[in-house]
């Protein structure tokens, strides 16, 4: 990758004899972090029985069953870890409120419990620029202050964060909080594997004509963000925004991706409020189909999903910079270059 430069110092701190726990290992975030500490330290990772773990174990990582419902397995999967990284979370425009908490919040409750009860010295939490709740406007930085939720999945990230900073504030272990904005590259595939089977099947939507900034993330920039926040004595305490600060609206992401897959670009748009309002009776009569029937495939259109499309995501990365002295290693080129790579062998062609 041409615009891609090596990082300096990014697993300082970090030795191969200090054992890190990381949960959502086998999520998209996560799998790319997964890659990166295996040679920086021991990794432990905790999964269910039930993923899938093929990747991570020809890493040669150690894996440990266990749910952050399970306080048991909690406990088993902290003991003798120096640093955890918290990835794991349900990300769901349409599940029921009771099914986010219990994941998103209970869950970070219950893994903060077992790092202080293991004597864990820090904890990062992977968190969301969706807890300012979609503000628009420029420069939005870790001190603003949501007035209002997005939705469930928004509101129980930001009860996360409480009782993460709450943890902080008792002495009881060192913690980070980093708010990745939309994160994209390799693997994802709820993101960006979407808006590409959208593009070749023609109906890729965009808000009002895809004039906001995406608020892009290269997944390997956020990954040198865990690390740093895992090395450094300066980001103890911290609260980060992590985006690479270009301004590239998705009517430039979609058009891009849709030029690398030889397909035409989006060609529908609906205005805001419109969309807005299908979004929000789509996704209620969505919750009570799927609670009625089991469906099991997401709705076609959702607030959050209006939302990220149609508002500025436009948030700064100074004090992550000036902090932790970290740069968007990985360009916009670069990043669509790599994913177009991995788009083309998911989707053949």
């Amino acid at each position: 990758m041409s615009d891609e430069q090596p990082l300096a110092g990014a697993s300082a701190g970090l030795a191969r004899a200090d054992v890190c726990l990381l949960t959502g290992a086998s999520g998209f975030i996560g799998g790319h972090v997964a890659e990166r500490l295996a040679g920086a330290c021991s990794l432990r990772c905790l999964v269910r029985a039930s993923s899938d773990t093929s990747r991570l174990a020809a890493l040669g990582v150690e894996l440990v069953h266990g749910d952050l419902a399970d306080r048991r397995s909690l406990a088993r999967a902290t003991r003798g870890c120096r640093l955890v990284l918290h990835c794991a979370a349900l990300v769901s425009d349409w599940a029921r409120r009771g099914e986010i908490v219990a994941a998103n919040v209970t869950g970070t409750r219950n893994l903060l419990d077992a790092a202080a009860g293991a004597s864990v010295e820090r904890l990062v939490y992977v968190s969301s620029t969706d807890v300012y709740a979609h503000p628009g406007g420029r420069g939005v930085d870790e001190t603003h202050a949501p007035r209002r939720f997005a939705n469930w999945y928004a509101q129980t990230k930001l009860e996360a964060e409480a009782h993460v900073r709450a943890a902080q504030s008792a002495g009881t272990l060192e913690t980070v909080v980093l708010r990745p904005a939309t994160v994209y590259g390799p693997g994802s595939t709820d993101v960006v594997g979407e808006i590409a089977r959208a593009l070749r099947a023609g109906h890729m939507l965009l808000i009002d004509k895809g004039r906001a900034i995406a608020g892009l993330c290269y997944v390997e920039n956020v990954v040198d963000a865990a690390l740093l926040a895992l090395a450094s004595p300066a980001a103890a305490g911290e609260v980060f925004n992590v985006s690479d600060g270009v301004e590239v609206t998705w009517r430039q992401f979609t058009d891009d991706l849709a030029a690398g897959l030889g397909c035409a670009g989006a060609r529908f748009s609906l205005p805001y409020g419109v969309a807005s309002a299908i979004g929000c009776s789509l996704e209620h009569a969505y919750r009570a189909l799927r609670a009625g029937t089991g469906l099991t495939l997401p709705a076609l259109l959702s607030r959050q999903a209006v939302q990220v499309l149609g508002r500025d995501q436009d948030f700064s990365n100074r004090r992550l910079r000036e902090t932790l002295g970290w740069e968007p290693r990985v360009g916009y080129a670069a990043g669509v270059d790599a994913t177009l790579g991995w788009l083309r062998g998911e989707l053949g062609g």
